[in-house]
């Protein structure tokens, strides 16, 4: 919960629908609660994909603010702070460890979704023979599944692959000590009688899909291309005229690229304070400023994930959970990333509208608070008194969603041939090469050069000889 202090301390943005925290944003401040749901049937099959939970930030990140910060201080200390209510800068410092683990605030966030999911799927989940996790090789989202199951059994489950019993040593990470899911396997207690979930921990091919599609971290890697657009915004009118704003109030002379580098030291500030000693970086910006660096940092994610490829071959993960919802009761549960939710979602069609520089800042349907940290989609398939037909509700951060297309609840076979499984060609979308003409046209002039040098040679040696 968000502390009185800390509230003070941020802009207005509380009239708009989303904040502009971007993919930073805190779950509780943009999630709904699936308990204040009335399902109209028994559910019966549940499929989630959750995202992981806040954790630390990466290497890059850490030298970007650290590099601003010491710049700001070294400033300040060698010739004075322009005003008062800056001198917190000084004393400004981070605990945010360069690792990207799962910390105390991302456990919180995924136990208690597992408190929540455990009411309404009690069913589903009780008998964990029927419960089937899936997470991807990454060290947080193993950490937020567990952090979940702790949430629904307390300590009371084991997690196994298949007919091996998972050691917490090879599974998980503790947010810093703080976080005691899942107790120690000791050769005395390897038999335990404890309930076991089938924990898939490298899934990779369905949750990492983009990251198995060659064609997309091509076109990924090719970032002087998708980010063209961003860098437009980054140097617009926009952009460089708050630029100015923030160097005037700070007393030094700030690039777009800085005031960007604030934006993630406010976003920090408000997902994590514990980790951000003495941080004010979002009393910086005033009124609604933050949306102006949030549409380009929403500008830069929505440009480099959501490439084609991406979006289409994210229908491998939709296939698994519809082939879940129909024929098993139970739950499916899937931890993986932001970048595995946001292309299901446009390949659903429930983002239809490009992320582009002409979009309004509030009034656009893509924003990185989407996927908060913690974040998650899921659907829930039920059967009603007097039919054996299954029908859909939808879910997107706990709030109910229409299927796009067909509505709310949907039956689960329209859904099944909106998406059938043979559109859903993985090697067609990943591994088939785009007609390149001018690749095309180097070929044939490669080959005809080539021609070209073995009749020379050939009429060559006949006027010798």
């Amino acid at each position: 919960m968000m502390t009185p202090l800390l509230f003070l301390l941020l802009p207005l943005v509380t009239s708009h629908r989303h904040t502009p925290y971007g993919s930073k944003a805190p779950y509780d401040m943009v999630a709904g609660n699936i308990l204040d749901f009335e399902f109209p049937c028994k559910p019966v099959s549940l499929f989630s994909v959750h995202r992981h939970g806040t954790r630390n930030i990466g290497k890059k990140i850490v030298q970007r603010i650290d590099l601003l910060v010491g710049a700001l201080q070294t400033k300040f200390m060698s010739e004075g702070v322009p005003h008062d209510n800056l001198k917190w800068i000084l004393d400004f410092g981070h605990r945010h460890k360069p690792n990207k683990d799962l910390i105390l605030e991302g456990y919180n966030q995924l136990h208690g979704q597992g408190k929540r999911f455990s009411q309404p799927f009690s069913d589903l989940l009780s008998d964990t023979s029927q419960v089937f996790v899936g997470t991807s090789f990454k060290g947080r989202c193993k950490s937020s599944a567990l952090s979940f199951l702790h949430g629904v059994y307390g300590s009371d489950f084991r997690v196994s692959n298949h007919s091996e019993i998972l050691k917490t040593k090879d599974i998980r990470r503790d947010c810093d000590g703080m976080c005691q899911v899942y107790e120690p396997l000791t050769a005395e207690k390897s038999e335990s009688n404890k309930p076991r979930v089938l924990f898939e921990h490298e899934q990779n091919k369905l949750l990492r899909y983009y990251k198995e599609c060659r064609n997309y971290v091509e076109k990924e890697s090719d970032k002087k291309t998708w980010q063209q657009e961003p860098s437009k915004y980054l140097n617009s009118n926009r952009m460089t005229t708050l630029a100015k704003k923030m160097s005037t109030r700070l007393g030094v002379e700030l690039t777009s690229h800085d005031v960007v580098t604030l934006h993630i030291l406010c976003a920090l500030e408000v997902g994590a304070p514990r980790l951000m000693t003495n941080s004010r970086f979002c009393s910086l910006f005033q009124d609604d400023e933050l949306y102006i660096t949030a549409f380009y940092l929403d500008m830069m994610r929505y440009s480099g994930k959501m490439i084609s490829e991406a979006v289409n071959s994210s229908c491998v993960l939709l296939q698994d959970g519809l082939k879940f919802l129909q024929h098993n009761r139970g739950a499916n549960l899937k931890f993986a990333h932001t970048e595995t939710i946001f292309p299901l979602l446009e390949h659903i069609r429930y983002l239809t509208e490009p992320m582009t520089a002409t979009r309004d800042l509030y009034d656009r349907e893509f924003f990185g608070d989407i996927t908060p940290l913690g974040g998650n989609f899921f659907m829930v398939a039920m059967e009603c008194p007097g039919s054996s037909e299954r029908i859909v509700q939808t879910f997107l951060n706990e709030k109910p969603i229409e299927f796009p297309g067909c509505g709310s609840p949907c039956k689960l076979d329209t859904i099944v041939k909106m998406f059938p499984e043979d559109k859903c060609d993985f090697e067609g979308i990943c591994e088939k090469k785009e007609f390149d003409f001018n690749d095309y046209l180097s070929q044939e002039v490669l080959v005809i050069s080539g021609l070209v040098i073995v009749v020379f040679e050939v009429v060559r040696r006949r006027c010798l000889s």
